[in-house]
């Protein structure tokens, strides 16, 4: 099957997963909101700022260096000696997990349930390594079939348990064992999915090659999730459990559905920058069509949700969701801004510059969104905080075109050339609802966007509906 091809059955097969595992996140966070109170989401909030920072050097960055690796320069004891470092290491951090970061997590947010719950959650650290080579021995091949499926299918089952265990009044331990127990259900599956077996070998010369390149990697994962995550530390630590409750809930709602999107055409596109990474035409093309076919997918769904906030949120969630209403709205803007260069860092890494990758996530991180947050949260509490982080993707949308400008050579004109149509429909749109009020006048002014949008995108849709019959009519070999 061709390069082009794969792409499309990946971009399908993760689209399809998509559909599903999001559908059946935010209906499950829904039915757990309406089950659970503010404050219990807050809790959770607490746990994951101090063990998201763990998890983002949960495998060192060997995930990415493998499938970085061309052909020629792959080896299968890279595979093994990835796996069984990431196994050890996982086991180490979770102790760490344990024994250290869960009583400074406690007394920080001062919450005595953390010392439970985070140990348990760092069981996670252990089942990821587990999954992880299996994931990049399958990516490597495009085949995201046999991703998604064990993905969607591990979560189905952790999902329906975590609403079972909320509706017998279980309350924060329902979405504290859904998070563990969708890892243990993917590592298991992954045992009969995968037909590779790591064999008990460790290459010093194959660990130096990954963690090389996989160092950068880690680092610029701990700047991004401190860039995801500095409001929900400051938010716990200044506002409370019910306040960060509210706030993570809006982010979810906004950046959750988002970000999966855009994960699963970076996952995509990943291994497919690495395979062409000496062409840069070939690779300015297949940014271009990222940044495209993000726009296409997601500005409806932002849209919506600034727009159509206050009743989804009301009749969805109920009163004691309301403060939830304008976080979201801005976060939804702040998604519009950073969709037009929201893959620049997996094509980065794509293009074998991990190094520049990480400077740039600690110049973002440091020099951008951390201050304008801490000022957010400060003087204007989760109001505040969702400003700051539109402020701040804003400057990053500047800071981002300079860089693909000098590396790639693609310019802010060729990014408006095109996405910008897309762009300039959805601003005309977030102006007039500041003009207006009324419920029906929104849902009106929605449907004549949506209109707007598909028009304006019908020849992107054409293409992929003919790349779609051709794919489904050509036979395998």
């Amino acid at each position: 099957m061709s390069l082009k091809k794969k792409i499309f059955g990946g971009v399908v097969w993760n689209a399809g997963g998509l559909l599903i595992d999001n559908g059946l996140s935010m209906a499950v966070k829904l039915i757990l909101a309406r089950l659970l109170l503010p404050e219990v989401f807050g809790i959770i909030g607490f746990a994951t700022v101090f063990m998201g920072m763990i998890q983002a050097i949960s495998d060192l960055g060997m995930s990415e260096a493998l499938i970085q690796q061309s052909e020629k320069k792959i080896k299968l004891v890279d595979y093994d000696t990835a796996f069984w470092a990431g196994l050890i290491w996982g086991f180490f951090l979770a102790v760490v997990l344990s024994l250290v970061v869960s009583p400074i997590a406690a007394r920080f947010f001062d919450e005595n349930l953390l010392n439970t719950i985070v140990p348990v959650l760092s069981i996670s650290l252990i089942l990821k390594p587990l999954a992880a080579v299996h994931m990049v021995n399958i990516t490597r091949e495009l085949d995201f079939k046999r991703i998604v499926l064990p993905r969607n299918i591990s979560r189905v089952v952790a999902a329906a348990i975590a609403i079972v265990m909320a509706v017998l009044g279980f309350g924060v331990w329902s979405l504290v064992f859904q998070m563990v127990l969708g890892d243990l259900f993917l590592a298991i599956i992954y045992l009969f999915v995968s037909p590779w077996r790591p064999k008990l070998r460790f290459n010093t010369t194959s660990f130096k090659k990954i963690f090389g390149f996989g160092v950068y990697a880690s680092g610029t994962q701990i700047f991004n999730y401190l860039t995801g995550n500095i409001d929900y530390l400051l938010i716990g630590k200044l506002l409370g459990s019910h306040q960060l409750g509210i706030y993570s809930l809006a982010y979810n709602m906004t950046y959750v559905v988002r970000g999966q999107i855009m994960r699963v055409v970076n996952n995509v596109f990943y291994p497919v920058y690495s395979k062409v990474q000496d062409d840069l035409v070939t690779t300015r093309r297949y940014y271009f069509k990222v940044i495209k076919y993000n726009c296409i997918v997601i500005y409806p769904l932002m849209i919506g949700l600034i727009l159509l906030a206050k009743p989804l949120v009301i009749i969805g969630l109920g009163e004691k969701w309301s403060e939830a209403i304008i976080p979201m709205q801005i976060m939804a803007g702040a998604g519009l801004v950073h969709l037009l260069t929201s893959s620049n860092t997996v094509l980065l890494r794509g293009l074998g510059k991990p190094r520049l990758e990480m400077i740039l996530a600690i110049i973002k991180t440091l020099g951008v969104t951390v201050p304008l947050i801490v000022l957010g949260v400060i003087s204007h509490g989760i109001i505040g905080a969702a400003l700051g982080l539109l402020t701040a993707k804003t400057v990053i949308f500047f800071i981002n075109n300079i860089t693909l400008k000098k590396v790639v050579g693609i310019r802010f004109l060729d990014i408006m050339d095109n996405a910008g149509s897309l762009f300039a429909i959805t601003l005309i749109t977030v102006i007039l609802f500041f003009f207006i009020s009324d419920y029906i006048i929104l849902i009106v002014l929605y449907s004549v966007y949506l209109l707007a949008h598909i028009k304006v995108s019908y020849p992107d849709i054409k293409l992929i509906i003919a790349l779609f019959k051709d794919r489904k009519s050509t036979k395998p070999i």
